[in-house]
């Protein structure tokens, strides 16, 4: 059985707050020296199969709006979407047009892993992430915009190349994201591996 991650009102508060926090705080600047818990974890192609808020996330009202977007997934789009993996594996997979920095828009994207690419229907689209070795920092739930914020900060101060075409949450099965001290996986592709 699914745990629908954005049904309980704690973790729906606590969502809205991380984008908030995320978009008032910034991504790229920076504090030196904070030591950061990561590991690098080498995956094969992985596919992926969900819905994506219409138009991009530009402001703090799209963002506000993504909690609808997961429970969109959970309850009319899910059982539309064929060959998922088991036990289910959600991300929420932000992706980064050439022109972020000039517009600050960005795609997201509420996705559950599937065994390869599916034929796109009803609104359901597919994507595929690269094989390659990410590099991965587990962060409490309750904390992810802050803890996003550092990450950047510390990519940034330690001189770690990633790609900067997209990054994710993972969610993970073990997990109750409506109870506190949740861990997720906050993850970026290595840019050497981006090739």
């Amino acid at each position: 059985m699914i745990k629908p991650l954005l049904k309980k009102s704690r973790f729906r508060a606590t969502f809205l707050m991380s984008i908030e926090m995320r978009i008032l705080s910034g991504y790229n600047k920076g504090k030196d020296g904070e030591n950061m818990k990561y590991f690098i974890k080498e995956y094969d192609t992985r596919y992926f199969a969900g819905i994506e808020f219409e138009n991009g996330v530009s402001n703090l009202d799209d963002m506000k709006k993504i909690p609808k977007l997961w429970d969109k997934l959970f309850v009319t789009d899910l059982k539309n979407i064929q060959n998922t993996k088991s036990p289910h594996h959600f991300i929420g997979l932000e992706m980064y047009g050439l022109d972020f920095q000039e517009t600050g828009t960005f795609d997201y994207y509420a996705m559950i892993e599937t065994e390869g690419l599916i034929e796109p229907n009803l609104g359901i689209v597919t994507k595929k992430l690269k094989k390659g070795r990410y590099i991965c920092f587990p962060i409490p739930f309750d904390q992810i915009s802050q803890e996003i914020k550092l990450i950047y900060d510390y990519i940034k101060s330690e001189k770690i190349k990633v790609h900067m075409g997209f990054d994710y949450e993972d969610y993970l099965p073990t997990e109750d994201y409506g109870e506190a001290g949740a861990i997720l996986n906050f993850c970026l592709l290595l840019e050497e591996d981006a090739k």
